[in-house]
């Protein structure tokens, strides 16, 4: 059975890969075939890959809505947004918690022009120069384009600036020729799924549970944009507020406040 993907690439449905994405939420083996046949059953020729995740999501929110939470992670990052100041922000902040010193959207200058730098990362006597390319579709790539102006940025500022290596992080993916050329000059990429299970984006994120704060199904367009304004970002960060400080804060009802609050702590937990 072919489905149609986010970029509008056709591929086949397979059930082990769907299965075990129901797996990493937390779910049972018996519970994970049941939604996978559940799925398989309904699907039809060339079904919008969209359907499924909403199909799945809404037997998840039913059942467990940390489960929800969990398998909404890379929706939730596209909805950091609208542009990628936060998605930056949040990077920095998750590198953090991996023993990382960091700075976003610093202006430095290198050998021949003043450079934005997204985050300048530093750890065990290295620098890095980190460069986070946003995409709000998850059919959107980033091409071999977005690694050469990553590597050029990064010849023009290691030695003025003493960076040891350049990264490029991405919600999404690479195309074959960005990766083909990351790999050929040393450039490290970290995307979804790649570039594999113990480096990829949601593994960084999923093994010390910093979830951003967008994963929590009760929250809607209004107070994620509130909280992007104060710099909430992740969903730790509610654990900081009362259920009464969070409702004066906010301005929402004592017992919603509370119920983020619950969530967001069942999450990190």
């Amino acid at each position: 059975m072919l489905i149609t993907k986010a970029s509008g690439e056709k591929a086949p449905f397979i059930k082990k890969k769907y299965e075990e994405s129901l797996r990493r939420v937390g779910l049972s083996v018996a519970e994970t075939k049941q939604i996978g046949n559940q799925i398989y059953q309904d699907l039809y020729p060339e079904i919008p890959s969209d359907k499924i995740y909403i199909k799945t999501h809404q037997f998840l929110k039913k059942k467990n809505k940390i489960y929800a939470a969990k398998y909404s992670l890379k929706r939730a990052i596209m909805n950091l947004g609208p542009g990628g100041y936060f998605f930056e922000r949040f990077m920095a902040a998750v590198l953090r918690e991996y023993g990382y010193q960091t700075k976003y959207n610093q202006f430095v200058y290198g050998k021949c022009v003043e450079h934005e730098v997204d985050i300048i990362a530093q750890r065990d006597n290295k620098k890095y120069m980190v460069e986070c390319k946003y995409h709000t579709s998850s059919g959107r790539k980033s091409d071999l384009k977005i690694v050469l102006y990553t590597y050029a940025r990064f010849l023009d500022l290691k030695n003025s600036q003493g960076f040891s290596e350049p990264v490029l992080i991405t919600n999404t993916s690479c195309t074959s020729e960005a990766i083909k050329y990351a790999r050929c000059v040393g450039l490290k990429i970290i995307g979804w799924r790649y570039p594999q299970k113990t480096e990829s984006l949601e593994y960084y994120i999923e093994s010390k549970k910093l979830y951003p704060v967008t994963v929590l199904t009760r929250l809607n367009n209004r107070l994620n944009r509130s909280f992007r304004e104060q710099g909430i970002v992740m969903a730790a960060d509610l654990l900081k507020f009362t259920s009464q400080s969070l409702s004066q804060r906010f301005r929402i009802k004592e017992s919603f406040a509370g119920s983020l609050i619950r969530e967001a702590t069942e999450l990190v937990s």
